[in-house]
């Protein structure tokens, strides 16, 4: 099976095994970008309605079903597990799919294990904060939205602004680290960021 790689910090991009997907659709990307971040099954109903909200019942899965005919086709019909009633990632596929916010968090947890309270930092710390910090390109889906979904829109704007606290409370970690050590210079370039 293919790797399929998501980058949601920063404008989305998704791409196969290296190579740069192009979906056709801005609702396609963000079914994508709200399966992949929610990591569960979600009625067909409750995406209907959270992407089409000024649409009836009927109209909204019919919209649905295009999408994910769109995003299905994008996706060489591999990652979707798609049901009668609910859609969901392809739990099978859950290894080969790769996405930039579940890494970021994964190396701040790296940090927990440590034996200090999460405020501090240990020379150990360093490297995966500082990866995250890099991994960070951007806010969650920068320069994306949805216009006609203001349910979504919410979703992105309270994920992007969960996401900004924890790059914020990171780099405040480096900070105090670098500066603990006497190495001022990174301590000055993430305290500027």
């Amino acid at each position: 099976m293919s790797r399929l790689a998501l980058f949601l910090l920063g404008s989305p991009r998704i791409e196969r095994d290296g190579v740069l997907i192009n979906v056709d659709t801005r609702k396609a990307i963000a079914l994508l970008a709200y399966l992949t971040v929610t990591h569960q099954r979600h009625s067909r109903d409750v995406l209907a309605s959270l992407l089409w909200p000024e649409y009836d019942q009927t109209n909204a899965r019919g919209a649905l079903r295009r999408t994910l005919s769109t995003l299905n086709k994008a996706l060489a019909g591999d990652w979707l597990d798609i049901e009668r009633d609910t859609i969901s990632l392809d739990s099978r596929s859950s290894s080969n799919l790769w996405l930039d916010v579940d890494h970021f968090y994964n190396l701040l947890d790296k940090c927990r294990t440590h034996g200090h309270p999460a405020s501090e930092t240990c020379p150990a710390c360093v490297s995966p904060l500082s990866e995250a910090v890099t991994l960070y390109r951007n806010d969650f889906l920068a320069g994306f939205s949805l216009r006609d979904s203001p349910t979504f829109d919410e979703w992105q704007f309270f994920q992007a602004d969960s996401l900004r606290h924890d790059l914020a409370a990171t780099l405040e970690r480096l900070v105090s680290c670098y500066s603990a050590m006497g190495d001022f210079k990174p301590s000055i370039a993430y305290a500027r960021r």
